[in-house]
């Protein structure tokens, strides 16, 4: 079973297969020899796109030998079953079967390995705890430097049967940064950061640390550091500046780290290339091949936003010297965002809804669309939240349910989303679920007029109008005519803005029109830009703006 489960990501498998012969001992010849194939397969295909090797052939070739190997009782070649299997999702009993297999034989990434996975997977059955912390003890005993960052967490959180000892866990974090461990010297950086109990905040301490972690070539910790460095620590007044802007030193350190495959710094660098920033002059075609670097990495935010790309398309320059550096093509967007979803983007999951949705390249599938808003929804997405109210209250792709499409109105409604606080406006003006509340109504519509949303004013200035909502609930005919004049601002003169403002002041009086005014400059000088934003987005996301 776990070979046909593997079978499922075999490109992927080949990419992030995670085996080093160098950190095992006594390889036998023919575990090495199948290894080694592997690696030379995959090298050539990618040196020769489309003429080298099938990397998926070779790699089901490859776990077929492996398999045999593992079968006549090969501990490594039973350690790299079981690595493929966690890899690949496969099934835990049978993934545990062969670290165990392996491990009774001394093969030391397998009890780290096993030790992790029923951590992981066991959490609270405190025989499988206590195996996979004698088996972590097992493993550093044996010098292995996962093992020994694993025995440091365990001895902060005081699990398992462990002392909690914070010294304990800081000599070990110590042993392995002396060995070159950059992790372990990344897990002191972090330690003094945070400050714990028996180790006080040390943020000199943390940074040298951190400086020291980058020398030995920690990803992570060159990413974090040229994150500090790109921008400068903020300058709070009396304490001291640790780090100072310095871009060029943080490009080539973020370059350093990208180097090592690791996919946030790769997301980085495109962020960085297709916005300028830093210093560095503009260049899409650059910034799409770090975005697509971290993308082959999983790398969610960057599978997102290629999909951007492909979804608008993409040209660098302007006129007649605009340059295509991404051809539109909604297949290829919705299969990023598909990825990006597998990897846990909430903006993936919306933009997959809405594909479903609108039928954009595949068939209507409004039942479908419900579930991907639902996860975008429950991962705390304003917008989806927002399109998921709206197919509760229309009854598409499920039942129609107006008091839960009125409860994630409400969540939308409370992350500041101006649509939401229109409809739920609406729901409250008419009494759509229960009794109808225009005082709650003019302040979701106040909410979202704050925020220049057109419709809100509209509505607003409607109750003004028929004195509802009001503080003596009586007609205030120069508020509804501020509100009504605003309106037609911030649409920019829509018709039915101009027309309903234009009605409204022929029945006022000079004095109602004069008081307006004022209501209505008062207002005016402190609105946001104009804006027109829909009740519900008619297309896939905006392009989530990169950090």
């Amino acid at each position: 079973m776990l070979l046909t489960a593997l079978k499922v990501k075999l490109a992927a498998m080949v990419a992030v297969a995670g085996i080093d012969t160098a950190e095992m001992s006594n390889v036998s010849p023919a575990l090495e020899s199948v290894l080694t194939q592997l690696a030379a397969d995959q090298k050539s295909a990618s040196e020769q796109p489309g003429k080298g090797p099938d990397v998926n052939a070779s790699f089901n070739a490859a776990l077929a030998k492996v398999k045999e190997l593992a079968q006549n009782g090969d501990k490594d070649a039973q350690y790299a079953l079981g690595h493929w299997g966690v890899l690949s999702n496969s099934n835990v009993n049978e993934i545990i079967e062969l670290f165990r297999k392996a491990a009774a034989q001394g093969q030391t990434l397998a009890k780290v390995e096993l030790a992790q996975v029923l951590l992981q997977a066991f959490p609270q059955d405190q025989e499988r705890v206590l195996e996979a912390v004698k088996l972590i003890q097992e493993a550093e005993a044996a010098g292995n430097k996962v093992a020994r960052r694993l025995l440091a967490n365990l001895h902060i959180a005081g699990v398992g049967g462990v002392e909690k000892s914070v010294d304990k866990a800081k000599a070990l974090l110590e042993k392995g940064s002396a060995e070159g461990d950059g992790e372990s010297t990344l897990g002191l950086s972090q330690l003094y950061a945070a400050g714990v109990p028996g180790l006080p905040k040390d943020e000199q301490k943390s940074l040298d640390y951190l400086i020291e972690a980058t020398k030995q070539k920690n990803a992570v910790a060159m990413s974090t550091y040229a994150a500090r460095l790109f921008d400068g620590d903020p300058a709070v007044e009396g304490s001291k500046q640790l780090v100072k802007k310095d871009p060029a030193t943080a490009l080539k350190m973020f370059e350093d780290a990208a180097a090592t495959g690791f996919a946030a710094a790769n997301r980085l660098l495109g962020a960085i290339y297709e916005n300028g920033l830093g210093g560095q002059t503009k260049d899409l075609k650059k910034a799409v091949e770090y975005y697509t670097k971290a993308a082959n990495a999983n790398d969610a935010q960057a599978l997102f936003r290629l999909g951007n790309y492909f979804e608008s398309g993409l040209n660098e320059g302007e006129g007649d010297k605009a340059v295509s550096v991404v051809q539109q093509n909604a297949k290829s967007a919705l299969d990023l965002y598909r990825l990006a979803a597998q990897n846990g983007s909430a903006e993936a999951f919306y933009n997959v809804g809405v594909y479903y949705e609108t039928g954009t390249v595949v068939d209507k599938d409004p039942a479908k669309a419900f579930t991907f808003h639902l996860r975008a929804a429950n991962s705390g997405l304003a917008q989806a939240q927002h399109r998921l109210a709206g197919l509760y209250q229309n009854g598409t792709g499920v039942a129609q349910d107006v008091v839960a499409a009125m409860g994630w109105y409400q969540r939308a409604a409370a992350q500041n989303f101006a649509a939401s606080q229109v409809a739920l406006g609406q729901m409250y003006e008419i009494g759509a679920g229960g009794a109808a509340n225009p005082a709650a109504a003019a302040q979701e519509y106040t909410n979202a007029a704050e925020q220049g949303a057109p419709l809100a004013m509209v509505r607003l200035a409607s109750l003004y109008e028929r004195g509802l909502g009001t503080a003596k609930n009586e007609p205030d005919l120069a508020r509804a005519l501020a509100y009504a004049k605003l309106a037609a601002d911030a649409s920019g003169n829509a018709e039915v803005a101009v027309k309903y403002r234009d009605e409204l002041q022929a029945k006022m009086t000079a004095a109602q029109i004069a008081e307006a005014t004022k209501i209505y400059d008062s207002k005016k000088a402190s609105a946001p830009a104009a804006s027109a934003t829909p009740a519900a987005p008619a297309k896939p996301a905006t392009p989530a703006k990169k950090k």
